[in-house]
């Protein structure tokens, strides 16, 4: 096996991308045709992407009678449940990482008092929150009422000071689902300016809908499919600059196995007494075989080593 196949085969696993499904819709007067992939939908629109990454609504009954009974099938449920599903990392303007799925806009008092020596929260005594649902609500009242709220001692001496009354603060921004199942509205003042850019362009049109409600669930679709969009896109370059990492590593050692620095060498391991597994070989880049095998077992705790070779020159 050569080096530079063994180069190209891990360089090509490395940037392998799965491929994208993408169909022909058609307007029911069947005078026009768009090729996107549909990527959300509700009962009454679908969100669909050309291939530019460019995102349109479309309303279901301007679609044909074929394009509306697949929007309805469980095929298309099923390739995008997964995806729906998935939680996302958004920031904080001070640098919070907010894990959840935006699930749509949303206008909610936040209401505060102290009730037999407790702090309650929305109904809800703070001390029974998430750590991360609490820190939420520290962030917001710290903004709210211009002081800092560090922690539940500095909330518990500021609630003190209410007497038994209760204050409510009108709040404006996502709805969203944390990773604990709690719901909870994160206003537009706790994220950055890059995340707003992706989140509030739809809020004006949402909130002057007013009693209409397909509007604003089509407005909070359309919000919640660029959230995904955006946080896939992110998450995909991250990927690419640890790939790009990665095969760079690859090529010094390629390089220092090639001026006799290192060599590649095939590790066989197997596991050891009372370690389920089965044997298995790992390639590694070191300057001698005992080296290659303490780099290996540091990988595989419980395996044992039964048998090296070099496999560069």
């Amino acid at each position: 096996m050569t080096r530079a196949f063994l180069f190209l085969m891990f360089a090509a696993s490395l940037v392998a991308s799965p491929a994208v499904m993408a169909r022909t819709w058609t307007s029911s007067s069947g005078d026009y045709s768009l090729e996107a992939d549909a990527v959300a939908f509700n009962d009454h629109s679908v969100i669909l992407k050309r291939s530019t990454g460019k995102l349109v609504s479309v309303q279901l009954d301007e679609l044909s009678e074929q394009d509306r009974n697949f929007v309805k099938s469980k095929e298309l449920g099923q390739q995008l449940s997964i995806d729906i599903e998935q939680m996302q990392t958004w920031t904080s303007k001070d640098g919070v990482s907010i894990r959840g799925r935006v699930l749509a806009y949303g206008k909610k008092d936040m209401t505060v008092v102290r009730q037999r020596g407790k702090e309650v929260v929305n109904g809800k005594p703070f001390d029974e929150f998430t750590p991360l649902h609490q820190r939420l609500i520290l962030r917001i009242l710290s903004e709210l009422e211009n002081q800092e709220f560090a922690n539940e001692h500095e909330l518990n001496k500021w609630a003190k000071t209410l007497e038994g009354q209760t204050k409510v603060y009108p709040l404006e921004g996502v709805l969203m689902q944390l990773e604990s199942g709690d719901e909870i509205a994160v206003p537009f003042f706790l994220f950055g300016k890059k995340e707003l850019d992706v989140l509030k362009p739809g809020w004006n049109a949402w909130s002057s809908a007013h009693a209409d409600d397909v509007a604003k669930q089509n407005e909070s679709l359309m919000m919640q499919t660029e959230a995904r969009q955006y946080q896939q896109q992110q998450n995909q370059q991250q990927q690419e600059s640890a790939q790009r990492q990665q095969i760079e590593i690859l090529r010094l050692n390629m390089l220092a196995a090639r001026t006799g620095l290192t060599s590649f060498w095939e590790v066989g391991l197997e596991p050891g007494p009372g370690v389920y597994g089965r044997r298995t070989s790992v390639m590694v880049t070191a300057q001698n075989s005992d080296i290659a095998s303490q780099m290996v077992l540091s990988r595989y705790p419980g395996y044992r080593v039964f048998g090296v070779r070099r496999a560069s020159r």
